[in-house]
């Protein structure tokens, strides 16, 4: 292996290492936040999840995060809708 290969590689597992990390609730600044997705696969299954995320200190000076997740399918047909919901705190 040569000298920029490497480089090459070392910068590649930095940066995935990186993106990996920066995906979590407590890296956000504190607030709250809402994000909604939608979709419908190709047997017309409607998929919805929204997730809000509520970023604070508590009493101590320690970043929290409380990430609240509600998941819908809704499969074609009649009274057939399921939802699941979720709810977690990010130390």
């Amino acid at each position: 292996m040569n000298r920029s290969s490497a480089c090459l590689t070392l910068a590649l597992a930095a940066l995935s290492v990186s993106a990996c990390t920066m995906n979590r609730a407590t890296d956000l600044p504190p607030g709250k936040y809402e994000s909604s997705t939608k979709s419908v696969d190709a047997e017309g299954t409607a998929h919805k999840q929204e997730q809000t995320t509520n970023v604070y200190y508590d009493q101590y000076g320690n970043k929290k995060a409380t990430v609240d997740t509600k998941k819908t399918t809704d499969p074609k047909g009649l009274f057939n809708k399921s939802t699941s919901e979720s709810h977690e705190t990010v130390h």
